[in-house]
């Protein structure tokens, strides 16, 4: 049982602070797709080659989606530890730093960069080096908006008890995913208008209203505190086992010269040590978290078949979700064979991709709701039937 840190001076509306923390959840997952609109300007901006600019530039989304698991496995152990208020605070600061970082990438991270390279005795081309610093910004950015879902998530579980529930979760995720939708076409219709480094400057007031509001919201709230260390061989092991998995998947695919599936089976020589090391890594994670006292993640909890069943479940959908929100823009501007092409296709993608994410927004919150009536495996069930179902139809009339 975690212990409060203070006593509120006044009661609280739970509705009320979860609107409030709404706010950050949204604009952290409003950057999770933005990319596939900024990234056709980028490569412009840049002026990075069009068949290889792609490679470079997608590790955009890479390293926003490592840092960002990252941030999502970690954070959520370290709002329990120290206080969901301090830690939200704490990553909507990061998260502006981050935005900060990219918008000014061309200029001060850039300059930083390259000096440290030309210490080294380096010279290497200055947009491959803003780039780099552009990433860099964007791994800043994931790491402060990965801890807002599952801090809310642990929130809920605070203000409310186990049988209310689904819906405060349900509506979670339909602020999730509506940040996800609303990322496509934004984005899109944003960089159309004015260039792609003012999509992070809006960032930073949305961000300070969002930090006012949290403030406000969780005055009241008692934050309570578990006991306990934080796992630090435990946080190492699982970011090393998926900074190598990432790295070792994607390592040298030359996505933009790939016009089937045979063209990405190139092995690079150091993806399969990267991927031994991964696995190594993973189960070294497992032995450390089932022996240690304060693990970052309690094994035991998955004897349980609901929380096994659910993980798998939400790791298969995760993968089929990855495949339509990154692939589809990829393969879509990797067939753009003009800098003007480019541009045009930013809102195609944004267009295109709202098919799939508007109806998962609109499905969320009744999902809660059904949850409580027909149960959860019903519920799932229906839901996973509906996607096998969308899947069917996308392969029988992909082009």
């Amino acid at each position: 049982m975690g212990q409060a840190e203070k006593t509120p001076s006044r009661r609280f509306n739970p509705w009320l602070v979860l609107a409030f923390i709404c706010l950050p959840v949204f604009i952290g997952s409003l950057d999770l797709t933005v990319v596939s609109a900024f990234l056709p300007e980028l490569i412009v901006d840049l002026k990075l080659p069009l068949q290889t600019g792609l490679d470079d530039a997608a590790w955009i989304l890479s390293a926003y989606l490592l840092a960002y698991t990252i941030s999502l496995a970690i954070m959520g152990r370290v709002s329990d530890l120290i206080g969901r208020r301090k830690v939200y605070i704490a990553c909507l600061l990061i998260f502006i730093a981050g935005s900060i970082l990219v918008a000014e990438a061309h200029l001060f991270p850039t300059d930083w960069l390259y000096s440290i390279y030309r210490r080294l005795g380096e010279r290497p081309d200055r947009a491959l080096v803003n780039l780099q610093a552009i990433i860099f910004g964007r791994v800043v950015q994931a790491l402060g908006a990965g801890a807002l879902v599952p801090v809310s998530l642990a929130l809920v579980g605070d203000l409310f008890p186990a049988a209310k529930r689904a819906r405060p979760l349900g509506l979670i995720g339909a602020i999730d995913t509506l940040g996800w939708v609303l990322g496509h076409l934004y984005g899109g219709i944003f960089v159309q208008f004015i260039p792609w480094q003012g999509l992070f400057w809006v960032n930073v007031p949305l961000a300070l209203i969002a930090l006012v509001a949290v403030v406000y919201a969780l005055r009241d709230v008692p934050q309570l505190k578990a006991p306990g260390r934080f796992d630090f061989i435990g946080a190492a092991l699982i970011v090393g086992a998926l900074t190598g998995l990432n790295i070792g998947l994607g390592a040298n695919i030359e996505i933009s010269g790939a016009t089937r599936l045979e063209d990405l089976s190139t092995v690079p020589p150091f993806a399969l040590p990267l991927l031994g090391g991964a696995l190594v890594m993973f189960l070294l994670f497992i032995l450390v978290e089932s022996r240690i006292r304060d693990p970052l993640i309690d094994l035991r909890m998955f004897r349980n078949r609901n929380v096994w069943a659910g993980s798998l479940t939400n790791l298969f959908v995760g993968y089929c979700l990855f495949i339509g929100l990154v692939i589809v823009p990829i393969l879509v501007n990797v067939r753009q064979e003009s800098a003007s092409s480019l541009r045009e296709a930013a809102l195609q993608v944004g267009l295109l991709l709202s098919a799939l994410t508007i109806p998962m927004a609109l499905a969320a919150v009744p999902g809660g709701w059904l949850s409580e009536r027909i149960g959860y495996r019903n519920t799932t069930v229906f839901g996973l039937l509906l996607a096998i179902v969308g899947f069917v139809l996308i392969r029988l009339t992909w082009t």
